[in-house]
Parts: structure tokens; C-alpha cells; sequence
């Protein structure tokens, strides 16, 4: 049995979090211009965290009951 039985696709911890931010930041200033919603890296980058970030939500909340 895997010692990490989380999806890499659904990871949201500290490094990933970190790695998230920076490339966010980055995209700011190296990023293309504003394009439409279905074709902007950040609106991208920004709907993943989102699913990660409630997926993990769901775990804490599933390991809690």
C-alpha cells in the first residue's frame, strides 16, 4: 500500500501551495495579457486550486466523522 494514497492530480500541501503562489505571481509579470475566460492561464491555475483545495477540504472533513 502506497504511504501517500492521494492522487497527485488532488495534492494541495505545503510545497504545492508555495509552488502555486510563486508561478502565480510570476504569471503576473511574465504571463500573456489578458485573455478571454476559457484561455487565461491564471483563470486555469486559479479553477485547479479551487478543485484541490475543496477536495482536501472534503478528506479533512471525511477524517473528522
Amino acid at each position: 500500500m502506497s504511504k501517500n494514497p492521494i492522487p497527485h492530480h488532488e495534492r494541495y500541501g505545503r510545497f504545492w501551495r508555495f509552488r502555486w503562489n510563486v508561478e502565480y505571481a510570476l504569471m503576473h509579470v511574465y504571463g500573456p495579457a489578458d485573455l478571454d475566460e476559457e484561455r487565461d492561464p491564471k483563470v486555469a491555475m486559479r479553477r485547479d486550486r479551487d478543485l484541490r483545495k475543496a477536495a482536501h477540504e472534503a478528506r479533512q472533513a471525511a477524517k473528522k466523522a
